[in-house]
C-alpha cells in the first residue's frame, strides 16, 4: 500500500473514532442503594439522640467559658417528655412547611408558617427574623446583616438545619443547598456555612461510619475561602497534635475563636462540635460528654454531634440510655394549629416521607422497600 493510501486509511480511522466518540451515549448515572428500613432506623436514631443531648445540655448553656467543666461532672437528663427548643422546634416546623407546600416553598409560604407556628422558644437572630416578618419582610431579607445584625455572627441557623442532611441521604450537595437556603432566613455569617457543612455530614453518614473521613469529605465540599474552612483545618490539626487530650484543643479554640460578642456565637461552637466528634471517636455518649463539658452553647453542640452519631449507628445500636428515653414531644408554642403533642417516632416517619420525595425528585427510585439514590457528580466546592 502506497503512502497516500496509508494516510487516507489513517485519516478515515481517526474520523471513525471521533464519530463513535461523539455519538456514544453518556453512561447511565450511578446509583447507591439503601433499604427503607435502614433509613428509618438511622433517622429515628438521629432524632432520639438529638432530643436527649439537646435537653441534657440546656442547663449548661453559657456555663463553661473560661475553662471546661470538671471531669465526671456531666450526666444525661432523662425526662418524661421532650419539649420545644430551638434545636428541634424550628426543624419540626420545617417538616410541616415542606409537607404543606412541597419541596420548594416560596418565601411567602415560609413567612406565613413561621408567623403561625414559631412565636415562642426562639432567640437572638431567629427571634429577630420572626419579628421582621411582622414588619413585612420575607426570607432571605430577614437574615440580611442590615436587617438582622446578630445573624452575621450568631449560631442560630447551624442548630436548625441538620434535618436537610437527613432528607438527602447520599446527596450531600442537595442537603447543603437546602440547609443554606433555610439558614438564610436567620443568618448571613458563618452559621450559613456551618449549616451546609453539617447537612453534608448527615447526608454522607448514611453510607460512611468513619467520622474523620466524613469531616474530610465535608471539608472538600467547602470553599477554601469560607469562614469555616480554616476552623475545620485547625481543629483537625490540633486533634492530630494532641489526640489524647481534648482540653488542649479546647484551649486553642478559646484562644482563636472565642472573640465574638456572646457565647452563642457560630464560630466557637462550630469548632467545639468538630472537636467533640473527633475526640469522641464514634462513641456517642463520650462525644456528648465532651461537647457538654467544652462549654459555650452546649446544648447545640451536643445535639448536632449526637444526631450525627445517632444516624451513623442507627437506633437499634444506640446505648440503652438513648433507646429507652421518652418518645413524647410536647409543643409549648400554643399559637397555630400544630398538635400540642407529637412523638419522636412521628418525627422520623415524616422525615422519611419527605426524603422519599427528595430521592424521586433527584432521579432516584423508591421501590419494594429499597431506595436507589443517584450519585451526585457535581464537582466539590472546595479544594
Amino acid at each position: 500500500m502506497d503512502q497516500r493510501k496509508i494516510a487516507l486509511a489513517a485519516a478515515g480511522w481517526i474520523v471513525a473514532v471521533l464519530i463513535i466518540g461523539l455519538t456514544r451515549p453518556e453512561p447511565p448515572p450511578a446509583f447507591q442503594t439503601l433499604p427503607a428500613d435502614v433509613y428509618f432506623d438511622k433517622v429515628y436514631g438521629a432524632w432520639k439522640a438529638t432530643m436527649l443531648a439537646n435537653h441534657s445540655g440546656l442547663q449548661l448553656q453559657g456555663v463553661y467559658i473560661d475553662d471546661p467543666g470538671p471531669p465526671g461532672s456531666f450526666s444525661l437528663l432523662l425526662l418524661d417528655e421532650w419539649s420545644t427548643d430551638d434545636d428541634t422546634h424550628v426543624e419540626w416546623v420545617d417538616l410541616h412547611i415542606l409537607e404543606t407546600h412541597g419541596l420548594n416553598p416560596t418565601p411567602e409560604q415560609i413567612r406565613d408558617e413561621w408567623v403561625d407556628h414559631l412565636n415562642h422558644d426562639i432567640w437572638v437572630s431567629t427571634r429577630r427574623a420572626r419579628d421582621l416578618m411582622d414588619e413585612g419582610l420575607l426570607p432571605p431579607e430577614t437574615g440580611f446583616p442590615s436587617n438582622n445584625p446578630d445573624g452575621a455572627w450568631s449560631i442560630d441557623a447551624q442548630l436548625q438545619t441538620e434535618l436537610f442532611g437527613m432528607l438527602a441521604p447520599g446527596m450531600p450537595l442537595a442537603g447543603a443547598t437546602y440547609a443554606e437556603r433555610f439558614a438564610r432566613i436567620t443568618n448571613s455569617g458563618p452559621a450559613v456555612e456551618a449549616s451546609a457543612f453539617f447537612a453534608t455530614l448527615y447526608s454522607l453518614a448514611f453510607f460512611d461510619d468513619d467520622v474523620p473521613a466524613l469531616i474530610d469529605a465535608a471539608r472538600r465540599q467547602t470553599a477554601d475561602e469560607a469562614i469555616i474552612a480554616p476552623i475545620v483545618d485547625n481543629v483537625v490539626l490540633w486533634h492530630q497534635q494532641n489526640p489524647d487530650d481534648w482540653r488542649i484543643s479546647r484551649q486553642r479554640i478559646r484562644d482563636m475563636y472565642d472573640t465574638d460578642p456572646m457565647w452563642w456565637a457560630s464560630r466557637v461552637n462550630f469548632a467545639v462540635t468538630i472537636m467533640a466528634l473527633l475526640y469522641g471517636e464514634g462513641e456517642i455518649l463520650r462525644t456528648i460528654e465532651i461537647a457538654a463539658l467544652a462549654g459555650w452553647d452546649a446544648d447545640n453542640t451536643m445535639a448536632t454531634a449526637a444526631g450525627l452519631l445517632g444516624l451513623i449507628h442507627g437506633y437499634d445500636n444506640l446505648p440503652e440510655e438513648i433507646v429507652s428515653s421518652t418518645d413524647v414531644y410536647f409543643n409549648e408554642d400554643i399559637t397555630g394549629d400544630l398538635p400540642r403533642y407529637d412523638t419522636v417516632t412521628e418525627f422520623a416517619r415524616r422525615t422519611q416521607v419527605l426524603a422519599e420525595m427528595m430521592i424521586s425528585n433527584a432521579g432516584g427510585t423508591v421501590s419494594q422497600g429499597v431506595y436507589r439514590i443517584p450519585v451526585e457528580t457535581q464537582p466539590t466546592r472546595g479544594r
